[in-house]
């Protein structure tokens, strides 16, 4: 496969917890999340320990934490150290946005993610959202965030990377936008040949670009000032 650029243009336009959410300090927070990613690696399918029951409620109560202790303004803020070399963390420019991905180790060759977003609303409230629960979600980690105000608002452009493979992988980037105390998901900014679009993707073969040394390997780039973002387009070269 064969990388060539191309390029799109944006246009303007009463319970009781399980955990104590707020009693925690933010180091603990990290801690909790550090040893539950550890013991996703134990129990899961590349570490020839994978035990189904064990790395599911793992994934779970991980995930559970990342929706309730983020929504707490100061986690929003905290650059979580040690948690970063475990998961993928990115936040916008603006510090308003964050998405939390991370692998499950549930697949093989093929790699399941999940993500919590986290983000900030009208009157500084804190909210989360989970991933999982959008029906286009294909299982891939966010690694970057774009930022851009539009006459239509400030919006955020994600980028995710699917791994399908050892060769076979994939790139989405997908509009975003706060709205109020939501994160509207099915912002259509993005003008392409066929309308208004709220993402576009791509597969292509890692090989192909496997000599690049960032990892994440970034295909997507930005510029703001054009409001522009380019991509490769793969086509078939034997």
């Amino acid at each position: 496969m064969k990388l060539i650029r191309n390029s799109f243009c944006l246009i303007s336009v009463i319970g009781f917890a399980v955990f104590s959410v707020h009693a925690q300090s933010l180091p603990a927070i990290e801690r909790e999340l550090v040893d539950h990613l550890d013991n996703i690696s134990k129990f899961g399918n590349y570490s020839g320990g994978y035990d189904e029951t064990k790395i599911y409620a793992e994934n779970k109560t991980l995930k559970s934490k990342l929706l309730s202790y983020g929504k707490r303004a100061d986690v929003l803020r905290y650059r979580f150290p040690k948690l970063k070399g475990e998961m993928k963390i990115v936040t916008s420019r603006d510090g308003n946005l964050r998405i939390y991905s991370w692998d499950q180790e549930t697949g093989g060759t093929m790699h399941d993610h999940d993500s919590v977003f986290e983000y900030k609303g009208s009157g500084g409230k804190i909210s989360t959202w989970a991933d999982k629960d959008d029906a286009e979600d294909f299982g891939g980690f966010y690694h970057e965030i774009f930022q851009l105000d539009t006459r239509a608002g400030r919006v955020y452009l994600a980028v995710s990377t699917f791994i399908g493979s050892t060769s076979y992988a994939g790139q989405s980037i997908k509009v975003f936008r706060i709205k109020g105390n939501t994160l509207e998901r099915d912002v259509k900014l993005i003008r392409t040949g066929s309308g208004l679009q709220n993402s576009i993707s791509f597969a292509y073969d890692f090989f192909s670009v496997v000599d690049r040394p960032e990892r994440p390997v970034r295909l997507f780039t930005f510029d703001s000032a054009r409001k522009m973002f380019r991509f490769p387009v793969v086509i078939e070269d034997e």
